[in-house]
């Protein structure tokens, strides 16, 4: 039997964030568009907390994205990313076996519904430019800054 879907939100150091989860599953989680209405869903809130302060998502959570078969396999790589450590579109590409594949690996990283947990701030630009992410250039430099990938 399925778990009904609810969404919900908690508050992080890089503003609110809406997930949509089903049971502890997490199916979605981006960036607020705007401030989020309600009392923020403290487990939810407890277990970002881990994740920014060690990088574990705590409380029993667990990611479930949706998405297609190369979708699944780049995000699953780029979860292998270890915090502090960065990867470049083509160096995923290559990593997965498709050497000119850079642009297909942006897209799906692009499509991730679960922005930090699958970790797609940590793919840069070729040239080391910050380039592409869901939650704004500036969330993306702070994370990496947050993570010692980056000097602030």
């Amino acid at each position: 039997m399925e778990t009904e879907m609810r969404t919900t939100w908690a508050p992080t150091p890089l503003g609110p964030v809406v997930a949509d989860l089903a049971g502890t599953r997490i199916r979605r989680l981006v960036f607020a568009g705007a401030d989020p209405q309600g009392l923020p869903d403290t487990a939810l809130e407890d277990a970002l907390a881990g994740w920014f302060g060690t990088g574990t998502l705590t409380a029993g959570y667990a990611v479930d994205a949706l998405g297609g078969a190369f979708q699944q396999r780049v995000w699953q790589a780029v979860s292998g990313l270890v915090r502090g450590e960065t990867t470049t579109y083509a160096g995923l590409a290559g990593a997965l076996g498709v050497p000119r594949g850079a642009r297909a690996v942006a897209r799906a990283l692009a499509t991730n519904p679960v922005l930090l947990l699958v970790p797609c701030h940590r793919v840069i630009g070729a040239d080391g430019s910050l380039r592409g992410y869901a939650g704004g250039i500036a969330r993306k430099r702070a994370l990496l800054e947050l993570e010692g990938a980056l000097d602030g």
